[in-house]
């Protein structure tokens, strides 16, 4: 089955108005190849009746390959999102729909185009996100967890777990905000370059703005509101991770994940740097190189470490928003319904 007749299915069954479709993946990033299947991601609005009622969906998938194997170049993978469930993933800072977002700035990918739709989209694209990218970042992080990460790290995590856990005993049950006074402690008595406090909105871009404190370990964020036994558990867990301080061997390597890894963590610089993410991608040659296993994998995990480094510090001084603005897109999404 082609695109064009899915899409028309698709309208069909769910009475709805597909109003944007691009290739994704490989193809919009420009690390293809010939044996390279093709994924495409788009936007419908939903039937205004249907969401009234609360019928409609949110989310759509189709794989062509049901034999539960890898996708071959003749395969189809369609993801289409509704429009208010794609604007929320956007000021999520999620990694799919910043793609989609840009993507639209790339004509010879895109396989269908409401102009109407996408002429608004261009026109206010930086409306729709926000500071909020630490999936993003969380991504690298959790392929560095994978693949360990330079010695100074694992020996920062190292020594805070286990002063953490001298210090909580049967304290489980309360909340890591209890602790912040022994934290302080800890924080004067060890220069922590990797474990600090930082402020930030706990909303995720989104409902009432309401800023909160969170213990920051390695780029992954604990609100105060957490218990100190959950705390425990998941800095444990990522210590456990990073427990192998020798680099793994390149035998077991998943190299297209990491290859994404480099993607994403250079995606968050541009956007930071240039608010905006081009595609193809600048680095596609590298990482089109990365991905087929041609770099060491020491050599792969510096570049990652070292990005992480510098895009931590770039996003916390970044001059991109807070907020989305909301009132815009509430304002877009019922203008989209009424038509």
């Amino acid at each position: 089955m082609n695109i064009k007749k899915l899409i028309q299915n698709f309208e069909q069954e769910q009475n709805c108005q597909v109003v944007y479709i691009t290739m994704y993946g490989s193809k919009l990033y420009g690390t293809d190849n010939p044996n390279s299947d093709t994924d495409y991601k788009g936007i419908f609005i939903p039937n205004r009746e249907d969401v009234l009622l609360k019928r409609d969906i949110e989310h759509y998938n189709f794989n062509s390959n049901e034999n539960n194997t890898k996708n071959s170049k003749d395969d189809i993978d369609l993801q289409l999102f509704s429009i208010y469930k794609f604007f929320s993933l956007l000021k999520k800072g999620e990694t799919g729909a910043m793609d989609i977002l840009f993507s639209m700035f790339r004509a010879d990918t895109q396989v269908y185009n409401d102009e109407n739709f996408t002429s608004i989209i261009m026109e206010n694209y930086k409306k729709f996100y926000n500071r909020n990218l630490h999936s993003f970042v969380g991504y690298c992080v959790g392929q560095s967890k994978v693949y360990n990460v330079r010695g100074e790290r694992f020996n920062e995590l190292h020594s805070f777990v286990k002063y953490f856990n001298d210090l909580v005993k049967e304290q489980g049950s309360e909340k890591l905000e209890s602790m912040f006074p022994k934290i302080d402690k800890l924080f004067l008595e060890h220069n922590y370059k990797y474990v600090k406090y930082i402020m930030a909105d706990t909303s995720r871009g989104s409902g009432v703005p309401k800023e909160g404190k969170y213990v920051e370990v390695l780029g992954k964020r604990f609100l105060g509101t957490v218990t100190i036994a959950y705390f425990l558990e998941k800095i444990t867990e990522m210590e456990e991770q990073f427990g192998n301080r020798a680099r793994a061997s390149a035998k077991g390597v998943d190299f297209k994940a990491l290859s994404h890894a480099v993607r994403v963590i250079d995606e968050v610089e541009e956007l930071i740097d240039h608010d905006f993410i081009t595609f193809p991608l600048k680095n596609s040659v590298y990482i089109t190189s990365v991905k087929e296993g041609k770099e060491k994998l020491e050599d792969v995990m510096d570049y990652i470490d070292d990005k992480l480094t510098v895009v931590q510090r770039k996003l916390e001084e970044s001059g991109l928003p807070e907020r989305s603005d909301e009132a815009f897109i509430d304002g877009l999404v019922l203008e989209l319904l009424k038509n």
